[in-house]
């Protein structure tokens, strides 16, 4: 009986983690829900610090008690302000349920950051083109998954799917770099959906 539910639970595993796998059509997806929200894409600090001045980007704190940055220095520490919220409401759901904090790995990115990361990761989208990364528009954010329990990790999946289901966000799951990425719509915002993550 035991080993039944042990290969059970490893079949529910293997499931669970084909849930947000990246097609070839990703990054496009993406960019074009970008589009459609009117996103523009940072080409350095100087349009990240204007954007936040104007009230379009919202700076995030390096430590909460349900979310921590991990690497990112300060001119980058940024999001849309739809994007926040929902990293917020999920942190706090996740800690909730697990009592412990979201290590978020990459928020905002400028072009010359992103081509820099691009050139040292393999794994990175570029900084131009259809394929181009939403990092650019402060909308997508990585939540690394290294320190992850299989039982954090199923649950992250199922709650981030059925967010994409929802067409609230568009999440993919990396293997090479062990982090959740994360784009979050404006509409995730609209009351008429009522309250998400």
């Amino acid at each position: 009986m035991l080993g039944l539910l042990l290969s059970l639970t490893g079949v529910c595993t293997a499931q669970s983690s084909m849930l947000l796998v990246a097609s070839g059509s990703s990054q496009r997806i993406q960019n074009r829900h970008a589009d459609l929200d009117g996103l523009s894409r940072m080409t350095g600090r100087s349009m990240i610090l204007r954007f936040h001045r104007l009230g379009y980007l919202e700076r995030l704190p390096a430590s909460t008690p349900t979310y921590y940055l991990r690497a990112i220095p300060p001119p980058y520490r940024y999001l849309r302000p739809w994007s926040k919220a929902f990293l917020e409401r999920l942190s706090r759901r996740f800690h909730s349920r697990f009592g412990k904090r979201l290590r978020v790995t990459s928020l905002i990115r400028g072009i010359e950051r992103q081509r820099a990361l691009a050139r040292r990761n393999g794994n990175a989208a570029p900084a131009f083109g259809i394929n181009r990364s939403t990092h650019l528009t402060g909308a997508t954010f990585d939540i690394s998954k290294a320190y992850m329990t299989g039982r954090e990790k199923a649950w992250m999946r199922r709650v981030l799917y059925s967010m994409k289901k929802q067409k609230r966000i568009y999440a993919v799951e990396e293997f090479r770099q062990p982090t959740f990425h994360i784009m979050v719509y404006r509409s995730y915002l609209d009351p008429a959906k009522g309250p998400g993550a």
